[in-house]
C-alpha cells in the first residue's frame, strides 16, 4: 500500500468532480447536465439512477463529515435545522440529503471536497450557502 494513502474512500464518491450544470442557460439542459453530474459524483456511471448507491454513498458522506466544523455550520444555519431548540441532532441528518439537490449540490460538493482534503472551507462558499437558506422559506 502507498505510504501517502492515508484514507480509503470506500463511498466511491468523486470528490474531484466540478459541477458546472449551473453554468448553462438552458433550464432543460441544465437539468440534464446536473443529472449526469450527480450520478457522476456517486460514481454512477452507467447513466441509471440507482437509489440504493445514492442511499449508501450520502450515509457513508454523512457518517465521515458530520462533525465537521464547517459541514456542521452549514447544517445547522439550515432554516429546517430543530437542533437549536431540542439540544440534539434532531433533523440534521436530512438536512445532509437536501444538499444533493439541484440547488445546493454545486455548492455542497465543493465544501465536501474541501472536508475530505482536511481544508477549511472557504467562507464565501459557507456565506454563499447561508444566502441561499435566507432566500429559500
Amino acid at each position: 500500500m502507498d505510504a501517502a494513502v492515508t484514507e480509503v474512500d470506500l463511498s466511491g464518491y468523486n470528490y474531484d468532480l466540478v459541477p458546472t450544470y449551473k453554468m448553462i442557460e438552458d433550464p432543460d439542459d441544465q437539468d440534464t447536465l446536473f443529472r449526469i453530474q450527480f450520478l457522476q459524483a456517486f460514481g454512477i456511471n452507467d447513466g441509471e439512477y440507482h437509489p440504493e448507491i445514492v442511499s449508501a454513498v450520502i450515509d457513508d458522506l454523512y457518517e465521515r463529515f458530520r462533525e465537521n466544523t464547517g459541514i456542521r455550520e452549514i447544517l445547522e444555519a439550515h432554516p429546517l435545522y430543530q437542533a437549536k431548540t431540542t439540544g440534539e441532532d434532531g433533523n440534521i441528518e436530512m438536512i445532509f440529503c437536501m444538499m444533493f439537490s439541484f440547488q445546493l449540490f454545486d455548492l455542497f460538493h465543493t465544501c465536501l471536497r474541501h472536508a475530505k482534503y482536511k481544508e477549511d472551507i472557504p467562507q464565501t462558499k459557507r456565506d454563499e450557502m447561508k444566502e441561499f437558506f435566507r432566500t429559500m422559506i
